[in-house]
């Protein structure tokens, strides 16, 4: 029987500067779960990553020798440019049916493909209505009217069918299967570090974020075990890092708790970290000092405004004492901490955003990010920016020209103007990066560099640097060697 084959391909994303691309830590993790599902049932798979091979010919010799007969391609809102060029560039490579899902088409919907020449496309989870797509598409008479999620064409008319339920049971999803990737050209497989997801859903409604569009408001754990399962999986390979990337890792204390001490009582050395950020109100002594044993170095935490009106306006439900309890407790266990701020929610004024840095000062955590408010289609933030503010870039094309990382404000409102913004941002990103230098290398060493760095080319030469392997080397060591003084 001839093999049913499908080609995955993952396009660039934009660094967090907003210049060229930045190459990914790690595979894509939906994809390696939608894979480890698919090679289950049989299905021959390959995948592109364009942010690691960054060789667009590459992608045309595979799909000319590979033929697959169907080709799915990912993508998200902060760097659709690269996602839509992708598409473009296949169908100009092959008539092969192409299929659209990722958090971007979970957002705009059909517009995906009225904007492109994608066959298809599927939004929210996929892990069940992909395979049931796939039966369909491979039959000699599909029919495609009852597949949840899926958005399909028929005499040129595009038919949006009913949405998927979201997946309950997510301990019966087979484990993210990365070895499918050229996993060791990614720096996650040199450094042995594995991301891992343990539940997925978030029950908040914070107007800036985009989650809720795919993973919706219903939070959905996996169990302590099947988490500390995937766990000793990749550790037995000799991963001993571990970055957790939920969006409410701690949203049941009671379940972290556990996960902790499974790890623990296991004996297993591993170095965790959560970038991605948890909440501070949802966390406590007893959850830190098992995090502390269970081998947590870092913890990021979401404050987005020193506001406390602005952290009501865009429904946190939060407060700055909180976030202050919080530093000051994780201090205490010995975890190191960042908290994060966004400059440019709706209805901030130049004196609230005053109040953030100010507050960002105050915090005893070892840096703080600060970001340019985004905002997604989908967002309040979005259809407010869309009903209130001025625009300084097109509005059908910011997401292709403005990084979250960049001083240039995507709007501007009479209560808090561009130069306001920039201003602000500047001092903001000032303050970012004075602490992570003094973080990374040290406080004298640190210092050093940050003063340094002031200067915009040196700035830009060091942006680039941090993308070389052997310069991240040199750092490494230099980071060891200062936080042993």
């Amino acid at each position: 029987m001839k093999s049913k084959k499908i080609l995955f391909t993952i396009p660039k994303v934009k660094s967090m500067y907003g210049d060229n691309h930045a190459k990914p830590l790690y595979p894509h993790v939906g994809i390696a779960y939608l894979t480890a599902i698919l090679k289950k049932l049989g299905y021959s798979i390959k995948i592109f990553d364009d942010g690691v091979e960054n060789d667009i010919q590459k992608l045309t010799k595979l799909i000319k020798s590979y033929k697959p007969d169907l080709i799915g391609i990912t993508g998200f809102s902060y760097a659709y440019g690269y996602f839509e060029e992708l598409i473009k560039t296949i169908r100009s490579t092959t008539s092969t049916p192409i299929i659209a899902g990722g958090p971007h088409v979970s957002a705009v919907g059909k517009q995906i493909l009225i904007d492109t020449p994608a066959n298809f496309a599927m939004i929210s989870e996929a892990e069940i209505s992909f395979p049931l797509f796939l039966k369909e598409f491979f039959s000699s008479k599909p029919n495609y009217q009852n597949i949840p999620g899926l958005i399909w064409q028929k005499n040129k008319q595009i038919i949006v069918n009913k949405k998927s339920p979201y997946i309950i049971k997510l301990d019966e999803i087979p484990f993210p299967d990365f070895n499918a990737f050229k996993f060791n050209l990614y720096p996650c497989y040199q450094e042995k570090i594995i991301p891992i997801i343990t539940s997925r859903g978030c029950p908040y409604g914070c107007t800036y974020c985009s989650v809720r569009l795919s993973m919706g408001q219903c939070f959905r754990p996996r169990s302590a075990q099947n988490v500390f399962d995937e766990i000793k999986y990749w550790y037995d390979q000799g991963f001993n890092r571990l970055d957790i990337n939920d969006d409410c890792f701690t949203l049941d204390l009671k379940r972290s708790e556990d996960i902790c001490d499974l790890i623990i009582n296991h004996k297993i050395n591993l170095t965790i970290q959560l970038y991605n950020g948890i909440r501070v109100d949802r966390i406590s002594k007893n959850l830190l000092y098992k995090l502390k044993q269970a081998g947590c170095v870092f913890i990021s935490y979401g404050c987005e405004s020193g506001s406390q009106k602005i952290i009501n306006k865009i429904h946190k439900n939060i407060t700055l004492k909180q976030v202050k309890d919080a530093v000051n407790l994780t201090n205490k266990v010995g975890i190191k901490n960042a908290v994060n701020f966004i400059i440019g929610h709706q209805g901030e004024t130049y004196r609230d955003a005053l109040k953030t840095l100010k507050f960002a000062q105050s915090l005893n955590s070892n840096f703080v990010n600060f970001y340019n408010l985004v905002p997604y289609p989908g967002t309040e933030v979005y259809d407010w920016a869309i009903k209130n503010a001025k625009f300084l870039v097109p509005k059908d094309t910011f997401l292709k020209d403005i990084s979250y990382r960049d001083n240039i404000p995507i709007f501007e409102t009479k209560e808090f103007t561009a130069k306001q913004k920039t201003e602000i941002m500047k001092i903001g990103f000032n303050l970012y990066e004075k602490k992570l230098f003094k973080f990374r290398l040290g406080k004298n060493l640190g210092f050093l560099v940050y003063l340094i760095t002031r200067n915009q080319t040196i700035a830009k030469l060091s942006h680039s640097l941090i993308k070389n392997k052997f310069f991240n080397l040199l750092l490494s060591n230099l980071t060891k060697k200062s936080k042993s003084k």
